[in-house]
């Protein structure tokens, strides 16, 4: 391709890119811009490996045009190597180069950056335009640094030897790029997500019926602080917290008589997250405390209403995709407890709410 192509915040396919200030025209990246940095960071890792596997490919059919050319009885001899490889670039990418994200979210900057053949320049103005487009700034010094690379290699090289490559080597040194462009995306998007506050919180209303037996219990847990910071010599890591879960009864009957709940279990929630940035998977483990719930019938009957087994543990999300705001609703018939107490005669229903929140630093903080 002799001009440009489309971006996840880069240079143009197989160019140099001229030198450009910072990107000054977006605000500073916060959480806020989660999903933007994951889909520029998704786009790159396949460019990425899309490049990488592009330059073996091209090299391939390079080295047999080469070697088709030493027999000059062969139909294709004479052919141009460059040529030959130039088309099968243009075939493969017309065929199999299909961004994750086409459209970042919140990017405004142009879709491809042309460049003047034959020499290591591109236009300031729409060298401006890619950096101060992107979602936050830091994104945008990003790709203009991107852009520098492939510049400082083409001035390095030399703008005729540069421009004489053959499509492998141009595929090779895009790989690296868009490496180099996934790590530092990673990177700052492990940043902003630490800058950040998890927020787990849990509500569960288990109603345990049999012909005589009707109570509907109420878990709540309060929002958690959750704890732990990403490692540069790691692409995922740990947040965990640990809060008061909050058991009442919410209504009882029992032989038909009508009955209210009192007391309150004041248990501890302990919540372990797992993320690398793009999903997440949250686990629970509640440790009963002394304490006592129990129900008094209208007919002066009562008794203690704790439910054996309410300790436990288990998987609530697993595999999501990172977001702001993840709420995920599940039934709890399909628990392992209550599976067990339904081997016993009795039912189980209700639903179990959890709830993730990533709050930003100046955002959600009222």
């Amino acid at each position: 391709m002799a001009a440009g192509f489309l971006r996840s915040g880069a240079c143009a396919l197989f160019v140099a890119c001229a030198s450009a200030p910072p990107a000054a025209g977006a605000d500073a990246c916060s959480c806020k811009n989660l999903e933007s940095l994951q889909q520029e960071l998704e786009n790159a890792l396949f460019e990425a490996t899309f490049f990488s596997d592009l330059s073996r490919r091209l090299r391939e059919i390079e080295q047999k045009q080469i070697e088709v050319n030493k027999d000059p009885t062969h139909r294709d001899s004479g052919l141009s190597v460059l040529a030959a490889s130039a088309n099968a670039r243009a075939e493969i990418m017309a065929r199999e180069f299909n961004l994750p994200h086409p459209q970042v979210a919140g990017d405004t900057g142009p879709k491809s950056v042309e460049m003047t053949p034959n020499t290591c320049k591109q236009p300031q103005a729409l060298l401006d335009a890619l950096g101060n487009g992107a979602a936050c700034k830091e994104i945008g010094d990003i790709v203009l640094e991107h852009e520098a690379a492939h510049r400082r290699k083409c001035e390095l090289d030399g703008a005729d030897k540069y421009w004489a490559r053959l499509p492998s080597e141009m595929a090779a040194e895009e790989a690296v790029r868009y490496a180099e462009q996934a790590a530092a995306m990673r990177n700052l998007l492990k940043r902003v997500i630490d800058n950040g506050t998890f927020k787990v919180s849990a509500e569960m209303e288990p109603r345990l019926n049999s012909p005589q037996f009707d109570v509907t219990y109420s878990y709540v847990t309060a929002p958690v602080d959750m704890e732990g910071l990403s490692s540069p010599g790691s692409d995922s890591w740990r947040l965990e917290g640990s809060g008061k879960q909050i058991g009442t009864i919410k209504q009882a009957k029992i032989a038909g008589m009508n009955c209210s709940g009192y007391g309150q279990l004041n248990d501890r929630a302990n919540f372990t997250m797992d993320t690398d940035g793009l999903t997440m998977s949250l686990s629970e483990r509640t440790d009963s405390t002394p304490g006592d719930i129990g129900i008094r019938c209208d007919e002066g009957f009562g008794m203690s209403m704790r439910p054996g087994g309410d300790s436990g543990a288990g998987s609530l999300i697993s595999g999501e995709r990172l977001k702001l705001l993840i709420e995920q609703v599940r039934d709890i018939s399909t628990f392992e407890f209550a599976k067990i107490m339904a081997q016993g005669g009795m039912s189980v229903s209700g639903k179990h709410r959890t709830t993730v929140e990533l709050v930003c630093p100046g955002f959600g903080a009222e």
